[in-house]
């Protein structure tokens, strides 16, 4: 029969590591993988508040830009149930240039045809009167505006101002460690020369 010898050759010359020297190497393979397991996930977290900021500023982009181009076009500013209000208010209407009920009439002297813009539960809210009064968020449900103020001037006649109003909204989106939270600004004036 073949014995099988069992006996290490490291007693022979051959240099092998011992217990010390492999636990330090295996420790120091460890922490550095620590270290880079928590960059990684550093990076994951930073990717996702990007992500969420990117989807809210694309979102309030797109909303203070439809808000501007029909502010912009339409006249007769009112803030807050009076014409000028320079301290600032809360609710915003105005007489759109254009038919947006849907009833096929206009008549810029009738109370129809008139947009609002207004805060209600965390969303701003855009109201179209006309015929049938309707009603719609303009915001994402994931986007929570805590402040809608607008500032409107120059509404009184053979004042010498152009009407204008300035919309200020502050706000948060996301929850936890990827919320972000947003201030933002913007002034838009009547497009038609006003006396």
């Amino acid at each position: 029969m073949n014995n099988i010898n069992l006996r290490s050759k490291a007693g022979k010359g051959e240099r092998a590591f011992t217990l010390v020297e492999v636990l330090v190497s295996v420790s120091i393979f460890a922490m550095v993988m620590l270290i880079a397991t928590g960059s990684v996930f550093s990076i994951v977290e930073a990717n996702k508040k990007t992500h969420t900021l990117k989807s809210v500023m694309t979102n309030l982009n797109f909303a203070l830009e439809s808000m501007a181009r029909d502010t912009r076009v339409g006249f007769n500013y009112v803030c807050d149930g009076s014409g000028s209000c320079q301290s600032g208010g809360s609710v915003f209407r105005y007489k759109a240039n254009r038919d947006i009920d849907g009833d096929g009439n206009y008549n810029s002297a009738d109370a129809n045809d008139q947009i609002e813009y207004s805060l209600v539960s965390g969303r701003i809210q855009k109201r179209v009167y006309g015929t049938i009064p309707s009603t719609t968020d303009i915001t994402a449900s994931d986007i929570n505006i805590t402040l809608l103020r607008f500032y409107v001037t120059g509404t009184a006649a053979n004042d010498g101002l152009q009407p204008k109003v300035v919309m200020t909204l502050k706000g948060d989106a996301g929850t936890g460690k990827t919320k972000s939270e947003f201030n933002i600004q913007t002034t838009i004036s009547q497009r038609a020369i006003d006396s």
